[in-house]
């Protein structure tokens, strides 16, 4: 007769069986990395910093422009050469003038590159607009 550990032949056994929690963890882990890089709403671009930036909930009447170091600009996730963007400006400004105008520009630009981006905007008729930045961090 072999000795059980963890109780006798007819008791319950006192050991707890973790195997299915760390099956449970590392399936959420794999999950939380996967969609973590998806949070960051249009093109990845190297933002400004600034001591207290102000903080804006995301919504639905965001319009979000980024010019990346390279100079070129994206409407969303979309390339388009910047008469492009003018014409599609335009063309929301007809449909939805009140539609706010989030500019996500690369801290490497120079403030003349940023500049030509915002008249693009103020062109089309728009006088809402934001610039993301993020907060500086203390050391």
């Amino acid at each position: 007769m072999a000795m059980m550990t963890g109780g006798d032949r007819n008791g319950v056994k006192s050991e707890i069986n973790v195997t299915p929690l760390v099956d449970v963890c590392l399936v959420l882990l794999i999950i939380f990395m996967v969609v973590t890089p998806m949070l960051q709403k249009g093109v990845d671009v190297q933002l400004p910093t600034a001591q207290d930036p102000a903080k804006k909930p995301e919504s639905q009447n965001q319009v979000l422009l980024a010019m990346k170091a390279d100079k070129t600009m994206w409407y969303e996730n979309h390339w388009l050469p910047e008469k492009d963007l003018a014409a599609r400006l335009a063309e929301l400004h007809a449909r939805a003038p009140g539609k706010e105008i989030v500019v996500k520009a690369d801290a490497r630009l120079t403030w003349g590159d940023v500049k030509r981006l915002l008249k693009l905007v103020k062109e089309a008729g728009f006088s809402n607009m934001a610039l993301v930045a993020e907060k500086e961090k203390r050391q």
